[in-house]
Parts: C-alpha cells; structure tokens; sequence
C-alpha cells in the first residue's frame, strides 16, 4: 500500500484521484457509512486522457467470481498481455491472484475510501513492469459499493 503522495503527479493514478476528490460524496440518508460517490456522478469524458489506463469493475457478488471486469482500457491490456473484459476475477487470474485482488477491493468497498499500490504487473511473464494501480469506490442510490474504477498504469507512463 502506498499513499497518494508516493505516487507523482504526471500518473494517470494521481489523475484519477484528484478527480475522485473533487466528486460530491454524500451520504446515504439514515446511513452511518462513510459517504463516497455515486456512480451516476462518473463521467468517463472528465477522465478521457487516462481511460487507456482504466478498468471499471462491477461487484455482483461478495467473491472473486462476483466481481467482473466491465472495461479495460488498452494500456491495460499491452502492459499485462492480455485482454480480460467481461471476464470475473476468478476467470481472469489463477486462485491465488485472484482471491489477492478481491481482498483489496473488498478492503477498499468496506473502508469506502480509495487504496494505492505498487506492485509487478500480476503476470508471471509480464512480472518485470512494476505498475501503480489505484482502486477508488463508487455506490449505487442506496449507498451499497456497485463499481470499483481501477487505474493501473505502468511506472513510466506519464500523462501531460
């Protein structure tokens, strides 16, 4: 886990994190949840110079087979090798990646805040291109985490 000031300010990860920043976060009337966005409040026009390094994950259920990835941009797909749109967690890595990465998005769904990493890109062919990857959760009207947008870009990508 990293903190958003580890990352710099030209990742498309701190891109997204200003952006999410600056979303409206209320709360859910009668909730004592932490508030975070809706994600009728997501605009993908808002973020079009970093949807390359984008992924929107839909949680359908509490598991790695009940999260599925909706959109992967294509810096995503160059950077691990392969396309896994439409697919959940549990068909997109082996057992242990993906159980790995559902707990970070579950940890990131239950604290309701955003959570930054660097790590190897989880392919053991691709392990040599070290990524950010940001995870920031957006709820639906009655307040439950629906959507997680993830930005995963390569240590050297800039944005301008």
């Amino acid at each position: 886990m990293l903190d958003l000031k580890e990352i710099p300010e030209d990742s498309p990860v701190f891109f997204m994190a200003k952006y999410f920043m600056n979303l409206p976060c209320e709360g859910v009337r009668g909730s004592e949840q932490s508030p975070v966005p809706f994600w009728s409040d997501f605009d993908p026009v808002a973020i079009r110079k970093i949807l390359p390094w984008t992924m929107v994950m839909q949680r359908i259920g509490p598991n790695p087979e009940g999260h599925v990835i909706k959109l992967e941009g294509q810096r995503i797909v160059e950077a691990s090798g392969i396309n896994t749109m439409g697919k959940s967690l549990a068909e997109a890595f082996d057992p242990e990646m993906a159980k790995a990465k559902w707990e970070e998005m579950e940890m990131v769904a239950q604290e309701r805040r955003p959570s930054y990493t660097l790590s190897p890109v989880p392919r053991s062919e691709r392990a040599f291109i070290d990524i950010y990857r940001g995870c920031f959760p957006f709820c639906d009207g009655a307040g439950v985490i629906s959507r997680l947008v993830v930005i995963v870009a390569p240590v050297d990508d800039k944005i301008s």
